[in-house]
């Protein structure tokens, strides 16, 4: 007998409901799989805020026998008001119909209240396109095309886009692949272009100012891609990104950017002029994995990156030290640069390693001036020849470095003392990288150079007028480089339109930038919800290199990071614990004390700072900070989850956003199957009120409060609101 049974899967921005249709002939099948979304790519292209939208998705039908087809539901943003609108299905035009936000969350809440997936209410609150498909074969796909023109928003300045999750991350899906692109034009100079969710890059193309496109295979989603914009007059642009809960203190992220398109645009004339010393490690054991040859290919690119009116030299070290040019930084010509390249080629790996009398034959080439001064020092070992106390290197640096020379510090492989070098570099207001044995030397470090080439603000301050803001990171503000954006993170006391001055070296000269930002007095919506767990994990990093480099633990910094750590869902030496099911709901003194235990020689923030373990931390904590400076990128926060879940060799391709997950301002923890909000513990276990997904009572919640949708759309979960712990769990079915 012919059966038909309904099947409801999301995609893109959106959702779709299918009719399943088996073989007449079939006397048993096995209950059908979903269909998939397969492959999603999104085109925007953006003119003066008028945005062309295309989405192309496709569906498999994964079932080996099942024919399916029927309704798609496509989602919409909230107050998107859409024109020339049209959907094609291979090729083929396809009737739509618009559905507002009532008509929408009447087909999410009968869905779940007939038994279906609560994973759909994370879409709760948005607008539905209808449409249809055809049925698609057995392990067939079928291509829907939706393309629409809409307006996109402006507050003050900022531009703010978004893209809905290809489907529900509850629904643990993985797409074969995803692709983002956004083109943007402006008459109104643009600057500021960052991305809270992903890691973008941004490239030129013809005929438009910016271009943003983001990329991956096997890509399970994690968290709906946004992307701001600002549409600054200013060569220096200046956003604020803040967030406020009820009763706390606001967090905000003040993000500093030259323009990068329009009239205001930084362009040669603005670079500030510079005196770079290149530090190269020549000893005995880079010419192994054939370094030596990668390390002279960096050389030749960085010295091809400079610019008239930079001046350079060379230092190279093994058990002793040369320099290309002993008396004096050289001018920079095509003629200096040629012999440069020519003493780089002859570079040769040769006796030990002699970092102390390196860097000290380095800081003295440099004079007393205004141009921005810089070493690149680049290293495969630990110190082997003179002064070998890594603690006495750093106390010669700070006798000897009296011309504020920035330090940049590159790791070369295991052999590395990674808390020497990431000490000089934060002492001494540089950046630590680490090239792991699998990496190319030259391509890391030269396309570091490319990005710090380009100085355009230096001796950066920022002053916060009458805003009482605290616990502002970094402490010490780097430089402006073009191309690149300085990100600020901070709490708040006093909200209103306050004024922000950011002072610094252009062209010369000091300069005062004033900025009128508006910090918001009141609690906010989910908008900007990521900005308290950034600056949670830049605060974070602050406390564990105070520890590192004390030497010691402090029992009160421990129990900071392990306290924001757990709130925010950040994994630390000391809370990749968090991660283990069993664990969750213990309080978390407990859980600290039963870790504790567990740290052993490589734990905490003290471990041990050589070896193929401590610069493969190291590694990632560098790549952990370019990405919150590049986006807030919400899937490096699952990539370190991911991490900790291979160290405790429990990781899959999906454990991390199956262990935790950031919904909405909150952060998840999964124990046997259920989700806690990060702030339950034991002690609120007899408040806890029991609600039914679907029911009555959790309909007359959701009218009350929507924004309890995306929390429900994680199935079997604890979670507090407006002062009361709930736990949401799906209607049992038969």
């Amino acid at each position: 007998m012919k059966r038909t049974a309904r099947l409801q899967v999301c995609l893109a921005a959106i959702v779709v409901g299918l009719w399943l249709l088996p073989t007449a002939d079939a006397c048993f099948m096995r209950s059908p799989q979903p269909v998939q979304v397969w492959l999603d790519h999104v085109n925007v292209e953006i003119t003066d805020q008028v945005a062309v939208k295309t989405y192309h998705c496709t569906f498999l039908n994964p079932n080996p026998q099942a024919v399916v087809g029927g309704e798609c539901f496509m989602e919409l943003e909230p107050g998107a008001r859409v024109s020339n609108m049209s959907v094609l299905v291979d090729g083929t035009e396809s009737q739509a119909e618009i559905l507002d936000v009532a008509k929408a969350n009447k087909v999410f809440t009968e869905i779940v209240a007939e038994g279906g997936s609560p994973a759909l209410l994370e879409y709760y609150g948005n607008q539905l396109i209808r449409t249809r498909i055809p049925k698609i074969a057995p392990r067939g796909t079928v291509t829907v095309k939706l393309r629409y023109t809409m307006v996109l928003g402006k507050k003050d300045d900022l531009v703010r886009l978004s893209m809905l999750n290809t489907n529900p991350k509850a629904s643990l899906q993985t797409l074969k692949s995803a692709s983002v692109r956004v083109a943007i034009k402006s008459q109104t100079p643009i600057a500021n272009v960052y991305s809270p969710t992903h890691a973008v890059d941004i490239v030129e193309e013809p005929d438009w100012d910016v271009v943003v496109k983001w990329s991956q295979e096997q890509y399970t989603p994690t968290s709906p891609f946004v992307l701001y914009y600002q549409l600054a007059e200013e060569k220096i642009g200046a956003t604020l990104l803040a967030h406020r809960e009820p009763g706390e203190p606001g967090h905000f992220m003040l993000l500093l950017s030259p323009a990068v398109a329009g009239q205001t645009a930084m362009d040669d004339d603005d670079v500030l002029p510079k005196d770079v010393v290149f530090c190269v490690d020549t000893s005995g054991s880079m010419i192994k994995d054939d370094k030596m040859t990668q390390a002279r290919d960096a050389l030749r690119h960085c010295l091809g990156e400079l610019r008239p009116g930079d001046r350079f030299n060379i230092v190279d070290f093994g058990t002793g030290v040369r320099v290309f040019s002993p008396d004096a930084l050289v001018d920079h010509s095509p003629a200096a640069i040629e012999r440069a390249i020519a003493y780089a080629d002859k570079l040769y790996p040769r006796g030990g390693t002699s970092i102390d009398e390196a860097l000290d034959s380095s800081l003295k080439l440099f004079t007393e001036n205004d141009r921005l001064k810089m070493i690149l020092f680049a290293t495969d070992g630990l110190p082997t020849v003179g002064e070998r106390s890594p603690d006495a290197i750093l106390a010669n640096l700070a006798k000897r470095n009296n011309k504020d020379v920035r330090l940049f510090v590159f790791g070369e492989g295991n052999d590395v003392d990674t808390k020497l070098l990431d000490l000089v570099a934060a002492r001494h207001r540089g950046e630590a990288e680490y090239v792991l044995p699998s990496e190319k030397i030259d391509q890391k470090i030269g396309r570091f150079f490319d990005r710090v080439g380009s100085p355009i603000m230096t001796d950066v301050q920022i002053f916060f007028d009458d805003v009482a803001a605290r616990d502002v990171l970094p402490r010490r503000v780097p430089d402006l480089f073009r191309g690149e954006q300085l990100i600020v993170y901070g709490r708040y006391e006093t909200g209103g339109v306050k004024n922000v001055r950011v002072r610094g070296r252009v062209g010369g000269e000091y300069k005062t930038f004033t900025y009128a930002l508006d910090f918001p007095t009141t609690a906010t919506g989910d908008a900007h919800a990521f900005v308290p767990r950034l600056w949670a994990g830049e605060m974070v990093d602050f406390l564990l290199d105070e520890m590192r480099a004390a030497g010691k633990e402090d029992e009160e910094l421990v129990k900071e990071v392990t306290f924001l750590a757990k709130r925010y869902g950040i994994v630390t030496p000391y809370t990749s614990f968090l991660m283990v099911e069993e664990t969750c709901n213990q309080p978390l003194a407990q859980q600290v004390q039963n870790f504790r235990g567990r740290l052993g020689a490589a734990g905490g923030a003290l471990g041990q700072s050589y070896g193929a373990a401590a610069v493969t931390n190291a590694w990632q904590q560098s790549r952990n900070r370019q990405n919150r400076k590049q986006s807030g990128n919400a899937a490096a926060l699952y990539e370190q989850v991911s991490d900790a879940l291979r160290q405790e060799g429990r990781a899959t391709d999906q454990h991390s956003i199956a262990t935790l997950r950031y919904v909405g301002n909150r952060c998840f923890y999964n124990a046997q199957g259920r989700w806690y909000d990060s702030r339950y513990d034991d002690t609120q276990a007899k408040n806890v009120q029991n609600v039914v997904i679907g029911s009555d009572e959790c309909l007359a919640l959701l009218k009350d409060a929507p924004t309890l949708a995306q929390y429900m759309s994680q199935g079997d979960v604890v979670v507090e609101h407006a002062g009361n712990w709930y736990r949401f769990e799906p209607a049992k079915r038969g």
